[in-house]
């Protein structure tokens, strides 16, 4: 039931079903990363998702158990668990078992169901013309709606691992576990690999590189969840490892999900194909992908301006080989705009001559302890807090509106105002003011 060969045109539909693609849209819309309206993602929902499994999707909130949605729903509760299977088995929700009891999650389009319709070869879709729609959504809107939506604030999804092996010796113990791309998979519960998705979807138009595929990393949770969907494989830490240290040797670059604990994903990523890296490199939106503590640097006056190198290798394209007059005669060196840098340390092994290094931000960037966090950081900047009280913390619990309330009252207070003020909340202007009147007096 639900595969995509069932999926009907848009031309020949019903009201009733264009009005479940129509609510589908919105409700990923009010998700933190967001989903703007578009004729090529009305498509690719078509395409994904039959009438019923849209109707369903557009009714789930971030996270409820199966028991709990059939009873909101009125529905039978084997006859539903069937039906988020078969959906769970494409890619379009995620679930896991926890205390006896599977819960389900509407997967986003990023990191969501892009991610998991590529990350194998499939027969029960249009792959080819999936990946034209996405590409068109994702990359050739010429206002970058998709990209503005996704990283319209200073958290995001993804954030840059540093290469230990690009630290000078003396600074490699002052690298946390989660900023260790190795301790990260060697202290995962579960591994798992899958095809790169991003690569996939480029090689299907014919415009992937020539970097191996096999390289998506998940962990914990994560990897058992999709291990079950059929999505990725299980393999043990050490083949995990192993894949991380060719990928490094191919001059791919670390990105993981963007949280201190229980992190879920490691990719390896190439500038051309990785949708993140892109947004850098194409839609000039330099904070994609959340940059690691460290900042390439290197001594110019040693730098021969080589025309490979380090400027071939950056991911971002953040280093540019300028044309200088040095002591009368015409020289090249390599120049770094730091806004781009993410601070992966690949430019520093492409150095054929010993310039590059890695210096230490002057300012740390914030790491979320967990997922939760993140996503109440994203809905915060995003102004879309109204949406994630409504859409996720009722399925979470009350730690997490404890979390909530927690990260407004640390929050600057411009930033507070903008996520309270739309909802018209007494309950949350009150616990506002509350905070600043105990901060004035702590101040006194």
């Amino acid at each position: 039931m639900g595969h995509a060969s069932t999926a009907v045109s848009a031309a020949g539909e019903s009201a009733a079903a264009a009005a479940s693609y129509a609510a589908l849209q919105r409700r990923l819309d009010r998700m933190p990363t967001g989903a703007p309206d578009a004729a090529s993602l009305r498509r690719i929902l078509r395409l994904l998702f039959s009438p019923e499994e849209a109707e369903l999707a557009a009714q789930l909130p971030s996270l409820v158990s199966v028991r709990a949605l059939a009873r909101r729903m009125d529905r039978d509760r084997d006859e539903l668990d069937a039906m988020l299977t078969s959906m769970a088995a494409r890619g379009l929700v995620l679930d896991l078992e926890h205390r006896g009891q599977r819960w389900v999650a509407l997967a986003p389009v990023v990191i969501g169901f892009f991610e998991f319709t590529f990350m194998r070869v499939r027969h029960d879709a249009p792959m080819t013309e999936l990946a034209a729609l996405f590409h068109e959504y994702l990359f050739d809107d010429p206002e970058h709606r998709f990209a503005e939506a996704v990283f319209a604030g200073s958290v995001q999804l993804g954030r840059s691992l540093v290469r230990e092996e690009a630290l000078p010796q003396q600074a490699r113990t002052e690298v946390l576990d989660y900023e260790r791309a190795t301790a990260v998979v060697a202290g995962a519960t579960s591994v798992a690999v899958s095809r790169c998705p991003c690569r996939y979807h480029a090689d299907l138009l014919g415009l992937a590189c020539d970097a191996p595929q096999r390289t998506c990393l998940t962990l914990g949770s994560a990897a058992e969840a999709l291990v079950r969907a059929d999505l990725a494989e299980a393999i043990s830490p050490e083949e995990g490892l192993e894949i991380l240290a060719e990928a490094k040797a191919a001059g791919l670059a670390q990105t993981a999900d963007n949280v201190q604990r229980e992190v879920s994903y490691l990719c390896n990523c190439c500038g051309c194909c990785c949708g993140m890296l892109q947004s850098i490199r194409n839609a000039g939106i330099d904070g994609a992908v959340v940059p690691s503590n460290w900042i390439a640097g290197g001594d110019l006056t040693a730098c021969r301006g080589c025309r490979s190198g380090c400027v071939d290798a950056c991911p971002t394209a953040a280093i540019t080989r300028v044309d200088h007059d040095g002591r009368g005669r015409r020289r090249y060196w390599a120049e770094i705009e730091a806004s781009r840098c993410i601070g992966c340390g690949v430019c520093v092994e492409a150095c054929d001559h010993g310039v590059r290094t890695m210096l230490p931000r002057e300012e740390r960037p914030y790491t979320p302890e967990t997922g939760l966090e993140r996503m109440i950081a994203m809905a915060v900047e995003r102004g879309k807090l109204g949406d994630l009280l409504v859409d996720t913390l009722p399925g979470a619990g009350p730690r997490a509106v404890a979390r909530l309330l927690a990260h407004l009252e640390r929050a600057p207070r411009a930033t507070a105002d903008r996520a309270v003020g739309p909802l018209r909340s007494v309950f949350l202007r009150g616990l506002l003011a509350t905070v600043r009147l105990g901060a004035r007096a702590g101040g006194s």
